[in-house]
């Protein structure tokens, strides 16, 4: 399983690939130094970075369904669970290359520009990695399922109903209010719920994947 995770990280290191996979953080960031608030905190920490650390695994498989090599990959000496793992792997992996970006970005907020505490940074940037994490799961059972190109739709599906929760949390709601629930309770409540998307959708993509490949 090692071979196949250092053969999906093996794309970052192509050349160029590490500034595209990441252009898409950078430019976020670059947006929020324009709205240098609380809300542009969460805008860009908790969905922006989140979205766009989350579909590593889209360029992977799309890569291997170019090359065959998703088909190639079942007759190496590894086992169909190995593979779906692999993919959950590297796509934890990138994203948390992101969300260390995002870190960065929101300690800035606390000792740069004193815009709101360290525990406020700390849980938006816990809520934003919990939201990755999230959507890699359902990310994993859309392009397992349709494909790396069809899955995109989904993708695309699942970012616009993110959107959509983030203006109804933060824009309709008062953030400071909804973060004052407690960090813990929302800490618990994220884990458990994000953990259980995480074996579900580990479990569905490896039935899909099993079923495609038997």
């Amino acid at each position: 399983m090692k071979a196949l995770i250092y053969k999906d990280m093996f794309v970052l290191k192509q050349k160029g690939q590490i500034f595209s996979f990441l252009s898409s953080t950078i430019i976020a960031i670059i947006i929020g130094l324009f709205f240098r608030n609380l809300y542009g905190l969460a805008l860009i920490v908790v969905l922006s970075i989140p979205i766009g650390g989350c579909g590593f695994v889209q360029i992977v498989m799309e890569k291997e369904e170019r090359t065959n090599f998703d088909k190639r990959v079942i007759s190496l000496p590894v086992t169909k669970k190995e593979i779906v793992l692999a993919r959950f792997i590297t796509s934890f992996i990138f994203l948390m290359i992101n969300m260390l970006i995002a870190l960065i970005y929101a300690l800035a907020h606390v000792y740069l520009w004193h815009i709101v505490t360290l525990d406020v940074a700390l849980l938006l940037w816990v809520i934003g990695v919990l939201l990755g994490f999230f959507l890699i799961g359902l990310n994993s059972i859309g392009y397992h399922w349709l494909g790396a190109r069809k899955g995109t739709f989904l993708y695309l599906v699942v970012v616009g109903l993110s959107i959509v929760v983030y203006l109804l949390i933060f824009l309709g709601l008062d953030v400071e209010q909804f973060l004052s629930l407690g960090s813990t309770i929302l800490f618990l409540i994220g884990c458990v719920f994000t953990i259980l998307t995480l074996f579900i959708s580990y479990f569905v993509s490896l039935k899909i994947f099993e079923r495609k490949y038997s």
